[in-house]
């Protein structure tokens, strides 16, 4: 009885908190011209369109749009080229609470060209509260792979997503999150392209904090990094095999 209430309770978290969701040398070069329009988003959240972004430029202060500044940066090889590429992600300076755009520079050349671009990889600055969603935040490139850390200490728990580009593609393999409950704690893996969910729950009611592991087949549709939100993922998993 008492484990299903404690499921209970982290389910119960996990859905409403996801709710408050070198200087080169000077050459002459020609300017940007033909804009990035964003693909069509299903959010309710957005008052405006979306900021278009150029396709290239030289430097990457040329790619953020008006009332925009860079939040978080890396700096890595993601298409196994032996060239440097960036992510960035991009806070809106008149509104904090405004999704934040998250985009793949593909070094070519002396330019960086926008090859992808996600509003969901990362969640809302603030909420509107006033508050931050996430005490900590990390974007980086290790190994080829582009990785999303956030971590609260509030009920948003821990989030972490890792892409990678298969086949020119860029897509979500790999989601882990860490909440913390009335009772417990709950951490979910989940590897989206061999289809394994993993869930563990922790029992801090009990001195010696036993717990359980448990591993079932759960396979969704390629998770594309420009549409995939990995919290709803989770949550969704949690839904269908989580216990």
């Amino acid at each position: 009885m008492k484990k299903n209430i404690l499921n209970s309770l982290i389910l119960f978290t996990l859905v409403t908190f996801s709710a408050c969701r070198n200087e080169e040398k000077t050459k002459a070069k020609p300017a940007d011209t033909i804009a990035h329009q964003p693909d069509t988003l299903n959010t309710n959240k957005l008052e405006m369109p979306l900021p278009a972004f150029p396709n290239t430029a030289y430097k990457v202060e040329n790619l953020i749009p008006k009332d925009y500044e860079i939040d978080l940066e890396a700096e890595g090889d993601l298409n196994n080229d032996g060239v440097a590429d960036k992510v960035i992600v991009l806070v809106k300076t008149t509104d904090t609470t405004a999704l934040r755009p998250t985009l793949v520079l593909l070094k070519k050349g002396e330019a960086y060209s926008v090859n992808a671009i996600s509003y969901t990889a990362f969640d809302p600055k603030y909420r509107e509260d006033g508050f931050k969603n996430y005490d900590f935040e990390e974007v980086s490139i290790d190994s080829g792979k582009l990785v999303t850390t956030m971590q609260a200490t509030g009920p948003n728990g821990s989030l972490e997503g890792a892409y990678k580009y298969i086949n020119e593609e860029m897509v979500l393999t790999h989601i882990t999150t860490f909440n913390m409950g009335a009772g417990g704690q709950t951490e979910q893996k989940f590897d989206l392209l061999k289809g394994i969910y993993e869930q563990t729950d922790i029992n801090t009611m009990k001195e010696d904090m036993p717990s359980e592991t448990t591993t079932k087949k759960y396979k969704i549709p390629k998770a594309i990094f420009k549409d995939a939100d990995p919290r709803a993922i989770m949550i969704e998993a949690f839904r269908k095999v989580g216990h």
